[in-house]
């Protein structure tokens, strides 16, 4: 048994079994991890793939759990242990779905965030908290979006931005009690060497546009800025800023420092697709409105949800995140240097039923 011990929710997510990763390679700790539904059968086979040494494999535990419900949905036994071993703590699991309904949304992020708080705030030995927040709590906020900001006034363009921000703002109102680091990672591409990726989702659904030959005419979004980063980065930044005990009490961007506007990802991805770049680029208030046709997403591949997101312009501070990943060595690939995997894979798998295309009943059941 070792003297630290991490308990995490999520950790059979995309992020999670990358972040996961770290602490089954280089951390001698023992690992408790919560799951539900699906997720625990995958995230069990996924452990039995990756920890060969029988002794490390029975220090990996996949618990059967629900944060939806007051005490994690775990047995009073369980949970008592739990309460009497860990010292760390990462809550990952949330619904990230941008047309899920909202009372589902809040179910999970925003009263599955609180569980997880008011389990944490009984564990007397826990010593650092990671919660995974999202960029897209700045909303529809414009401008510079700060790393100690939140509560702007903010509209929001979805459920999701919506109840992490609700989520986000519980964890904050907790500080005090809990030793808390929140992340906010970026729209999270494929990774950097591999393409690997499990969802369609931002920057893909301009892929498929370009695949259908759906992109001859875009909205001039002229210089509006393309956020996104691929997971190995978004993962080795989450790792590295948690076990910082310098990170206590702040907020980190996890951003590409440097991103593509929306017109030179297009241009970029239809070279690299052998396709020819968009012809016109409308007024975005001429193109705004196609996106809630009814035949627009069944056309172009693209949910009117993610076309909402190239209308707004907002710029993610990194005041906390450079110097700090910099000390640590971290840092976020170009685009020009992975697109070519990140297409690839695309290419290739877009059809495989094990990629998911926007249903948001795939990841609460």
């Amino acid at each position: 048994m070792s003297e630290k011990s991490l308990f995490c929710t999520g950790a059979g997510g995309f992020i999670g079994r990358y972040v996961l990763s770290h602490y089954l390679e280089k951390e001698d700790c023992d690992l408790y991890l919560l799951e539900h539904g699906g997720f625990r059968e995958r995230l069990e086979t996924f452990l039995n793939q990756q920890v060969s040494d029988p002794a490390r494999r029975k220090r990996v535990k996949v618990l059967s759990g629900d944060i939806s419900q007051a005490g994690l949905g775990l047995e009073a036994a369980v949970a008592d242990d739990l309460k009497q071993r860990v010292t760390h703590a990462i809550h990952l699991a949330a619904l990230y779905n941008l047309s899920a309904p909202r009372d589902i949304s809040v179910r999970i992020n925003v009263d599955g965030t609180r569980h997880v708080l008011d389990f944490l705030e009984e564990i007397r030995s826990l010593q650092r908290f990671a919660h995974a927040s999202t960029i897209a709590v700045a909303g529809k906020h414009t401008g510079t979006f700060r790393e100690d900001d939140l509560d702007l006034g903010q509209g929001f363009k979805n459920n999701y931005d919506e109840t992490k921000f609700l989520s986000e703002k519980l964890v904050r109102a907790r500080r005090d009690s809990i030793p808390t680091v929140i992340l906010r990672p970026t729209t999270v591409v494929g990774h950097s060497r591999t393409g690997a990726i499990e969802k369609i989702d931002g920057p893909y659904y301009a892929l498929n546009m370009i695949a259908r030959n759906m992109h001859r005419a875009v909205p001039n979004t002229g210089d509006i800025k393309f956020h996104f980063g691929p997971v190995d980065f978004i993962a080795d930044a989450f790792y590295h800023l948690f076990e910082d005990h310098e990170s206590v009490g702040k907020v980190f961007h996890l951003v590409d420092p440097d991103p593509l506007t929306y017109l030179e990802f297009f241009d970029l991805a239809c070279a690299t697709m052998g396709k020819p770049k968009p012809a016109l680029k409308l007024p975005a208030p001429l193109m705004r409105p196609m996106g809630r046709m009814p035949m627009f997403e069944k056309l172009t591949g693209v949910p009117r949800e993610a076309f909402e997101h190239s209308f707004y312009r907002v710029e993610y501070d990194m005041t906390h995140s450079r110097p700090a990943l910099a000390k640590h060595g971290v840092s976020c690939p170009p685009v020009p240097s992975y697109i070519e995997a990140m297409i690839d894979y695309y290419a290739r798998h877009s059809d495989d039923p094990s990629i998911r295309k926007g249903d948001w009943r795939q990841v609460t059941t």
